[in-house]
């Protein structure tokens, strides 16, 4: 996000006159969770929310060495509920945000099936930024987050939003354990070794209704669209 992230988080970039994270906050407050917790990073002190009584904090000290596992991990002490997990560039409606929450299985991942439209409007082609997503029969995740694969083995998007239960976060407590290189691993890589362990990964499969911020052009593109009121037609997001 080059300039945009000069003297901020990404987290905190204004976008129609509020940061993203008090965005992402208005939404899952709504959602009546019983505690929302956010694990920082770079510019981790400019990171806070008086206002928000149910928030708690944690940081990642080592962030320019660790990757998006070991930030997860941060959150350890919170590891005693069923929780969701999100991203802090990315927006999404509160139908999703809803229906992942309702998820009763261990591991559930947003998966949105109507990407190649989002991906159209947002890069003007689909074979660029992919990665792997295949979902077989019986409706489960079998192999996710392989770059740049054919077409054939992506049945979806990968959103940036997840739901793990009690037994799930146990289950991902273990694998960090074993080994250092969770350290510097992608959330992907995790979910690729859960299901290479046997357990079952379900997509929760959504219809657009979420929006990215990866690239300057990304914050171009969707300050547009908002400023145009088109997020709600082009992506059944309305914010």
């Amino acid at each position: 996000m080059k300039h945009h992230t000069t003297t901020r988080a990404k987290g905190m970039i204004n976008f129609g006159g509020l940061p993203l994270l008090v965005r992402q906050l208005h939404i899952i407050q709504k959602n009546g969770p019983d505690c929302i917790f956010i694990v920082r990073g770079y510019r981790a002190d400019d990171i806070y929310f008086p206002n928000m009584y149910n928030v708690k904090y944690f940081t990642n000290t080592k962030y320019c060495s660790t990757n998006m596992i070991e930030s997860l991990m941060c959150a350890r002490p919170c590891f005693f509920k069923d929780t969701v997990v999100s991203y802090a560039d990315i927006l999404y409606n509160y139908d999703m945000l809803q229906a992942i929450s309702n998820t009763e299985e261990d591991f559930v991942v947003a998966v949105d099936v109507n990407w190649e439209y989002y991906w159209k409007i947002r890069y003007g082609k689909i074979d660029t930024d992919t990665e792997s997503l295949k979902i077989n029969d019986y409706g489960l995740i079998t192999n996710i987050g392989k770059p740049n694969p054919s077409l054939e083995e992506i049945d979806g998007r990968y959103v940036g939003l997840l739901k793990f239960s009690k037994k799930g976060l146990k289950i991902i407590e273990e694998i960090y354990d074993s080994d250092e290189k969770w350290k510097t691993a992608y959330m992907t890589d995790l979910l690729q070794e859960i299901i290479n362990r046997g357990h079952k990964v379900y997509p929760l499969e959504v219809w657009n209704g979420w929006i990215e911020f990866d690239t300057v052009d990304d914050y171009k593109k969707n300050k547009r669209w908002l400023e145009r009121d088109q997020l709600s037609h082009l992506l059944n997001l309305k914010l």
